[in-house]
């Protein structure tokens, strides 16, 4: 808000609910085409229906902050430049945050956000399901 008195800019005059109705309202026309998919499973399938995204989700949620290199060796045939692709969309619609810190070479960890880590209770409950009801039987390779 710029204040009337000396006509400059005085942050602290915003109200917070404010700010986030403004956030909440640009995201949605950053995302309308996200935000107009009527059924919620299309939405979160949109989200995160990406091969290898579930499992990104999983690893900060069981890790807390993982390394690049770090997400890469635990992800199975994941290549660079998907990884990169899908923690940039993570990243996107802030469900997991990225930190640079100023060294060389520079470090780069991520974490879930709180909406993540939301949705990372969600997935446990499916993979609760899947062990459930398809249990993991390796092949006796015969």
């Amino acid at each position: 808000m710029v204040d009337k008195m000396t006509g400059t800019f005085a942050p602290e005059a915003i109200d917070p609910q404010d700010l986030q109705d403004v956030t909440e309202n640009l995201n949605r026309l950053m995302h309308a085409g996200l935000y107009g998919v009527e059924s919620p499973i299309e939405r979160a399938m949109e989200l995160i229906g990406d091969k290898y995204s579930f499992q990104i989700i999983h690893l900060l949620y069981q890790m807390e902050r993982q390394r690049f290199v770090e997400l890469e060796h635990q992800i199975t045939g994941i290549s660079p430049r998907t990884l990169s692709a899908r923690l940039k969309h993570l990243e996107k619609f802030r469900l997991i945050n990225r930190h640079q810190f100023p060294t060389i070479p520079p470090k780069v960890e991520y974490e879930l956000t709180e909406r993540g880590r939301d949705l990372a209770s969600t997935l446990n409950s499916l993979k609760t399901w899947a062990d459930r009801w398809f249990p993991y039987a390796p092949s006796t390779g015969g």
